[in-house]
């Protein structure tokens, strides 16, 4: 996290009170490092990794902006234990950015959430590392401006997960089936049953572990109000 977000659409309240008193780490490095774009997300991971700050053998790493839990992390963990493999990366409708689509779009796909999206990763602690070391992290470009092509460049996350998810240094899947986190970047409504103790995914009939209001499902109040009303935090706000 670089800042406290002062837009209403944003969840940072939600997300903390959706924890239920379960505690997380905030990865914030910004006393000593500056935030220079979403490429210095995985660079504080393997930082906090490798400084010892997340000592435990699984992780749950993911967005707080955006994201609220449905369920208690040892739920999480137990449910991609059933994935049987060393990663489960969330996945969404679309590619963005969309430099690796035809790879992904090669991939039989069981469900319209085809695509990669790193707001959500769960998985072994010493695989992610692995991971972040195969990115060679540390040498992801930041943000800047570019004189000769008189452009701002802005780095993505994401698309360096995009492409080691492509590489696979260990065994990773996405989570087509939307179990362990609900994308909703173009997602309705009617995609949902509420009528049970849990969301249910009609289309994927899973019971979501968490909800991402990605994209723009940020401010798309006929799908962010009933989602937030069902997990009875629809009355938390940013002050």
């Amino acid at each position: 996290m670089n800042r406290i977000p002062a837009e209403w659409y944003y969840l940072v309240k939600q997300f903390g009170a959706s924890l239920k008193g379960e505690p997380c780490l905030v990865i914030n490095y910004s006393d000593t490092d500056q935030w220079k774009g979403l490429n210095t997300k995985p660079k504080w991971l393997y930082r906090a990794i490798k400084d010892g700050f997340i000592p435990e053998k699984y992780m749950i790493f993911t967005d707080c902006w955006d994201v609220v839990f449905a369920a208690a992390p040892e739920e999480i963990i137990f449910n991609y234990e059933h994935f049987f493999t060393d990663i489960v990366i969330s996945a969404e409708q679309n590619c963005f950015p969309s430099d690796e689509k035809d790879n992904f779009d090669k991939y039989f796909s069981e469900t319209k959430y085809k695509y990669l999206n790193s707001g959500f990763i769960v998985g072994e602690t010493e695989a992610i590392l692995t991971c972040l070391e195969a990115m060679d992290v540390n040498n992801l470009p930041d943000d800047r401006w570019m004189p000769d092509e008189q452009i701002n460049f802005h780095g993505n996350d994401q698309h360096e997960w995009q492409k080691i998810f492509l590489r696979q240094p260990v065994n990773m899947k996405l989570d087509r089936c939307q179990v362990l986190s609900q994308t909703l970047h173009d997602a309705d409504i009617a995609d949902f049953d509420f009528g049970g103790e849990r969301i249910v995914n009609k289309i994927t009939k899973s019971r979501p572990c968490a909800f991402h209001f990605n994209g723009g499902s940020k401010d798309n109040l006929s799908l962010r109000e009933p989602i937030l009303e069902k997990l009875k935090l629809n009355e938390i706000r940013i002050d």
